[in-house]
């Protein structure tokens, strides 16, 4: 038998993002209630499992991945930046994962630029 020490136990994916899972959830359960919205009608439109966006909402998982918070942006007819900002990604309809795409591609860029300047054409 396990001895109760009284310690809470750690919360395995860590304050800030559990902080973060809780705001997401609150502002969906808030946007789905004021959209007249069942848990049931909302998980079929997203879609995915009432038990699943239940979760969510109670901030009991993790944020779900950036493709998942903009389809459930459109399903609440919203913009997904808001939710995405709550969940602690980028805004502006971006996802994470596109905008790291966008700034590897920018720096290779300018590592070209450099690296045209420093070496002479014709010797690569």
């Amino acid at each position: 038998m396990l001895e109760d020490t009284g310690w809470p136990m750690a919360n395995p994916r860590g304050k800030r993002e559990a902080s973060r899972a809780l705001a997401l959830g609150a502002l969906l359960r808030k946007l789905r209630r004021e959209r007249g919205y069942t848990l049931d009608q909302l998980a079929r439109l997203i879609p995915m499992s009432a038990s699943n966006l239940s979760r969510v909402e109670l901030g009991s998982q993790g944020p779900p991945a950036d493709e998942v918070i903009e389809r459930i942006a459109k399903a609440l007819d919203t913009d997904a930046t808001e939710l995405l900002q709550a969940a602690g990604r980028l805004g502006g309809g971006e996802s994470f994962e596109r905008a790291v795409l966008e700034r590897l591609d920018a720096i290779g860029r300018d590592v070209r630029k450099v690296r045209d300047a420093v070496v002479p054409h014709g010797d690569s």
